[in-house]
């Protein structure tokens, strides 16, 4: 049967020092079009502490094309690499790794899941396999995740499942917590980024839910430990360096993320919840997807806000595995020769995006002489808007103290957009929603790298859509909501 609570309980146990020979560990690196990404974490690999002769390194390549197979056996024959002919997933990929160890490697005890842009302390696999060894009770034990932007901030020392809500929360201790290098937590999952899990635990629970493809597939591997009576660790003393969940949210990129994250989720919880609860949960789920919708359609999101809601038809109806997207359009040359109207307006955020700015719209002012610029931008950037723009074509605005920018400012910039004849609004990935834009094209540019990421519109009839859609979907997962599969033991063939 499926437990309907998480533990939301932490542990704290002592790691006991147990002077044995290292048990075999296998590494397992799943990859899909990061070459430089990997083989740096090879190289790093390399350097750990740990014998070299007790551990193993299996990468799985997704069907790479920017070189990685190529990379890999040349700098580094000694490892077994996995050549997949389609890209499977994450969920698929570390499927195939672990088959391949439950196939190939019978003396490993430990498989060491690993994403493929980590950076891993030189004791990390160490400090894991203490914890494991000293509690026999554990399925997995997963390391601190530090932002390997800002090593300062800790990311998660593991993470626990709301099942009140249908979210999840990283486990942040706190900062005596962080201090006590000895500390392991208890946790409802941790992020395949770094997690060591016992080979014979898997063979009795078997691997990851392969049509998952992506997210949410290393969280129900922790709740099914968690309800085969295996405890899930989290270890303060391994730790690995990734780049911050919140960074993967600004490119194009976040439209497959929040469209598997959506279906997922909601599968996740259609399946470790029963009764009336998890019919009031999943319609709660869907208001709030439907929320950020409507949020994104606003903000010129189009295809992102369609996204929210494929995920959510797609689980009621029952498609899963890969799904295809296709991309907004991105080419601003093409967008600027192919329209007679020259006329742009270009809201500048605050902080240090504004100096790359005021570079990017340089070089276009350069490129289309007859280019007329409205600017919206900080107070601190006046100056350097003035050889760009028409004083008459430029307003400021302040923050309040949160960063954001208060009501009436927004107003006196949405009277300025009303005043003006322009055609196109050119901003970063944090578009503005405004109701001003509704109809106008609106260009999202990466202004650090001077690239565009895409160009949509404001659709009013997409965003008319979504409350219709909603109440279709309430109704289906109020009275019929999909049928849910028990908690099982994942075919290991």
């Amino acid at each position: 049967m499926i437990g309907d609570t998480g533990r939301k309980c932490k542990g704290v146990y002592d790691k006991m020092s147990i002077k044995v020979e290292a048990p075999m560990v296998e590494a397992i690196i799943v990859t899909w079009n990061k070459r430089d990404y990997v083989t740096r974490l090879l190289k790093r690999l390399k350097d750990i502490d740990y014998p070299t002769k007790r551990l193993g390194i299996t990468v799985v390549d997704n069907h790479s094309t920017d070189g990685t197979i190529r990379a890999i056996e040349t700098c580094y024959p000694l490892v077994n690499l996995i050549k997949n002919r389609e890209n499977i997933g994450g969920a698929g990929g570390f499927n195939a790794g672990m088959r391949w160890v439950l196939a190939n490697r019978p003396a490993c005890e430990y498989m060491w899941l690993l994403d493929n842009d980590v950076l891993v302390d030189k004791v990390a696999l160490k400090e894991l396999v203490a914890v494991m060894n000293s509690n026999p009770e554990a399925g997995i034990c997963g390391s601190k995740i530090i932002n390997i932007e800002n090593p300062g901030e800790t990311i998660e020392v593991g993470a626990f499942i709301d099942y009140s809500i249908g979210e999840i929360r990283s486990n942040i201790p706190d900062r005596i917590e962080l201090q006590n290098q000895q500390a392991v937590f208890e946790v409802d999952y941790v992020a395949a980024c770094s997690l060591l899990a016992r080979t014979e635990c898997v063979k009795c629970i078997g691997v990851w839910h392969e049509h998952l493809f992506v997210y949410w597939d290393d969280m129900e591997w922790g709740a099914r430990f968690n309800a085969f009576g295996y405890k899930v660790l989290a270890s303060n003393a391994s730790i690995v360096y990734h780049p911050s969940w919140a960074g993967r949210c600004t490119d194009n990129s976040a439209i497959w993320r929040c469209y598997y994250r959506t279906r997922n989720a909601l599968w996740f919880f259609n399946n470790y919840t029963t009764g009336i609860r998890r019919r009031l949960l999943l319609a709660c789920m869907v208001v709030r997807f439907a929320m950020h919708a409507a949020s994104t359609c606003l903000a010129a999101h189009s295809t992102l806000s369609r996204a929210f809601m494929m995920g959510v038809e797609d689980f009621l109806n029952g498609r899963y595995g890969k799904k295809k997207f296709r991309l907004p359009v991105d080419n601003l040359t093409k967008y600027f020769d192919g329209t007679k109207n020259k006329d742009m307006c270009v809201f500048v955020p605050q902080g240090s995006t504004a100096e790359n700015a005021t570079k990017f719209v340089c070089n276009l002012t350069q490129k289309y002489p007859g280019l007329r610029v409205l600017a919206i931008i900080p107070e601190a950037n006046e100056r350097k808007w003035k050889s760009l723009c028409d004083k008459d074509d430029i307003v400021t605005y302040a923050t309040s103290g949160n960063g954001s920018i208060p009501w009436a400012e927004k107003l006196r910039i949405m009277r300025f957009l009303r005043n003006r004849p322009w055609g196109i609004l050119l901003t970063s990935p944090l578009t503005p929603r405004m109701g001003t834009v509704w109809g106008k094209n609106v260009v999202r540019v990466d202004f650090e790298k001077g690239s565009t990421l895409a160009i949509e519109r404001m659709s009013l009839k997409d965003l008319c859509h979504i409350p219709l859609f909603v109440l279709s979907y309430l109704f289906r997962t109020l009275f019929s909501p999909p049928e849910r599969d028990s908690v099982r033991k994942v075919t290991l063939k």
